[in-house]
């Protein structure tokens, strides 16, 4: 069925959740039937990036359409202080009621300064509860446990059941409305209530083929420092995965919302007129490489994310999709779903653009503009990404087949991705690999001096003659 009625918008925003940990991308336990459930009526997309994976660059690139080397936007809080063109406002100025339950991330709210709430959304509540740091069990970044009855750090189910009440109220009205909800889980520190929290064991896990807790000699060294800054080689075997199962109960939590999202779609008939997004903004080491959180780093298990579309009027070819995307894409396609103009400076690719054809690569940049160190600091221990962790500004390119990394400080990166999918080996340098470094090379250097956007996406000569 293809919808003709007016389209509202439903965007469910984990955060950190990584691109594997889904039933439909095929992992062989977790159970996210929900989630699958949306991948079967829509579009699933294999292979979704994102423009830095940090939470609040990524959340800007998504709702900007343009890159952290243009918003500015670099290390994981909010640092926006006005909002500059973006997908929300434009919702906005073309009727839409706006509403966000979670985290907004973008805007950093001063005392006497905008707030999200005002500026990007009508109604809602903004709620960061970054990495839990007053819990008391949170005592590593490798820590993890279990969240006790009416905690004051469970709020997932609790923004669903509001959301659910907006989408009520706007359809008893006959509003068009945009609701996001953006949850806290299954970012860290590592918990969830105890009925998710036993749904899975630490036996039924096992440490990634990449886990090491000695440094590579060509392992970059930002990787290096927050291994030795985070101290993870203090975690014994049975708390790493341990955390990998709290993660996966985390996960599920996060499933059955959205579960409860649809059913109430469902019941309310809405599903036919509503685009449903489920994206995360970056994903989680989890053990990879022997640490937990996120940094600086381009590895597919930061950069590579779930990303489910349902399109009611079919317009997005449905089923699985495997091309490149990047997330800004999608949700410039959702705009185009719903006759809202794309923000002024926008880089997206859409889907629905006239003459559109798949991305050949997908490119993202980070890191702060500062000198990091380099050896680690004597007596630092961080329970998550903080200074020193994401100093040092670099830039990535990713095709299906290679990938090539960039910083101002830290080694250069070049991973064969079919042969070396888990990024254990950097062949930069190598001279069997010259041609495709120097190919890699070139490109990525175009895209920079393009503000991140393909060259072959600029508007081409002549078009602004054709627009008077």
């Amino acid at each position: 069925m293809t919808s003709t009625r007016p389209l509202n918008i439903v965007i469910v925003n984990p955060d950190q959740m990584r691109w594997d940990y889904c039933t439909h991308a095929g992992h062989p336990f977790i159970g996210t039937r929900h989630l699958s459930r949306l991948a079967a009526m829509g579009t699933a997309f294999g292979k979704a990036f994102v423009a830095n994976p940090m939470c609040a660059p990524s959340r800007t690139s998504f709702i900007t359409g343009t890159y952290p080397m243009q918003h500015g936007v670099r290390d994981f809080g909010p640092a926006l202080d006005a909002a500059p063109p973006n997908a929300l406002s434009n919702l906005g100025a073309a009727g839409y009621v706006r509403a966000l339950h979670g985290k907004d991330h973008v805007l950093r709210e001063r005392p006497k300064g905008p707030r999200a709430i005002g500026t990007f959304y009508d109604e809602g509540e903004n709620i960061c509860l970054g990495n839990l740091s007053d819990h008391p069990d949170n005592h590593a970044s490798y820590a993890s446990g279990v969240l006790a009855s009416g905690s004051k750090w469970d709020i997932t189910e609790r923004l669903t059941t509001a959301g659910i009440e907006f989408i009520h109220r706007q359809a008893r009205a006959g509003n068009r409305f945009f609701l996001t909800l953006n949850f806290q889980d299954p970012h860290p520190y590592f918990c969830c209530p105890e009925r998710y929290a036993s749904l899975f064991s630490a036996e039924q896990f096992s440490l990634p083929p990449n886990f090491r807790q000695e440094p590579d000699t060509r392992e970059p060294r930002r990787l290096t420092l927050w291994r030795e800054h985070s101290r993870h080689h203090e975690a014994s075997e049975h708390e790493m995965l341990k955390l990998m199962a709290i993660y996966s109960g985390q996960i599920r939590y996060v499933d059955d919302q959205l579960g409860r999202v649809l059913d109430a779609l469902t019941a309310l008939e809405l599903l036919d007129s509503t685009i449903v997004l489920f994206w995360s903004d970056h994903g989680e080491y989890l053990n990879d490489y022997g640490v937990t959180h996120k940094q600086a780093a381009f590895y597919d298990c930061l950069m590579r994310v779930p990303l489910v579309l349902w399109d009611p009027t079919g317009r997005v070819a449905r089923g699985p999709c495997n091309d490149l995307v990047e997330a800004m894409d999608i949700m410039a396609t959702v705009l185009d779903l719903v006759g809202v103009p794309q923000p002024a400076g926008s880089r997206a690719w859409s889907l629905l653009r006239p003459g559109y054809s798949p991305r050949v690569d997908v490119f993202a940049d980070g890191g702060l503009y500062r000198i990091p160190p380099t050896e680690p600091v004597p007596g630092l221990r961080l329970r998550g990404a903080h200074p020193p962790t994401a100093y040092g500004p670099g830039a990535m390119l990713r095709t299906h087949s290679h990938k090539l990394c960039i910083s101002a400080f830290d080694c250069t990166e070049l991973y064969d991705l079919e042969n070396d999918p888990y990024e254990t080996i950097n062949l930069a340098g190598d001279p069997d690999h010259a041609t495709v470094q120097a190919d890699l090379t070139r490109r990525l250097m175009s895209r920079m001096l393009c503000m991140g956007q393909a060259p072959e996406h600029l508007d081409p000569w002549g078009a602004e003659v054709v627009s008077r």
